[in-house]
């Protein structure tokens, strides 16, 4: 199923790690640091910022709502975890 299907094709995904570094990986190389101007050029056909959150982190949490501001887009956040990815780790140890 494609995202478009879903209903998603206007939003725009943080995970944890893409919330931590968003300077480095959004605002920095996109240039909006020092042309906030071009903010709606890049996100303007987005409407809400998707925070898929794996940790259940306030101040994480915090930031995500900072990011969707800085893009002038909607915040929701979901609550991923990590999936199988915990269970298959433990599974390697035995």
């Amino acid at each position: 199923m494609r995202v478009a299907e879903l209903g998603e094709d206007t939003a725009f995904y943080l995970t944890d790690f893409l919330t931590r570094q968003f300077d480095a990986f959004v605002t920095r190389p996109l240039g909006l640091d020092k042309h906030p101007e071009l903010r709606d050029v890049y996100f303007g056909n987005y409407e809400k910022l998707v925070y898929q959150a794996q940790t259940d982190d306030p101040a994480l949490t915090e930031k995500a709502k900072a990011c969707a501001d800085f893009l002038g887009l909607a915040f929701e956040r979901r609550f991923t975890g990590y999936g199988d990815l915990e269970t298959a780790i433990v599974n390697l140890r035995d």
